[in-house]
């Protein structure tokens, strides 16, 4: 009696990985990319200038944000206070012409603090976050310092 014997065909596809992919040749290909037609190659389009590709606008209000959270990261600076009498809502002004940017701020120091020095470090950080982040122009800070508040060391006395 004889026992039946299976035979299989020679596999032609290459032996496949732990993950069930093709194995990889020696030179990174696997076999089936070797078999597929590369794929034809686009022209390159030239870049559309920026003046074409669209525009952006962003809001005063949007503005106006940036520069009052921008103010809050310098040391020393307490608040960043509302504008004007009765403007309720938005803490400092942006006024924007095109690309230029007027901000105006009314801000609360810590005291004992060099006013000169804390004013001085809102309006270049205001200034450079406002553009880093909106790509705006600022033209000028104005900043009116509206309140000196005793540290809370001073306080505990």
């Amino acid at each position: 009696m004889t026992t039946p014997v299976e035979h299989r065909a020679a596999s032609t596809e290459a032996p496949a990985d732990v993950r069930g992919l093709p194995a990889q040749r020696p030179g990174g290909t696997s076999p089936a990319d070797a078999a597929r037609p590369a794929p034809p190659i686009r022209p390159v389009r030239p870049a559309v200038p920026a003046e074409r590709r669209g525009k952006t606008d962003i809001a005063e209000r949007v503005v106006s944000r940036i520069a009052a959270r921008a103010a809050r990261e310098v040391a020393r600076v307490l608040e960043v206070r509302e504008r004007g009498p009765l403007t309720f809502g938005e803490r400092t002004r942006a006024t924007l012409d095109g690309d230029l940017t007027v901000l105006r701020l009314d801000v609360s120091v810590e005291y004992p603090a060099p006013l000169r020095q804390v004013t001085e470090a809102v309006r270049r950080h205001v200034a450079d976050r406002v553009s880093v982040l909106t790509g705006l122009h600022v033209d000028h800070v104005d900043i009116d310092v509206t309140g000196v508040v005793p540290s809370r060391e001073e306080d505990g006395r």
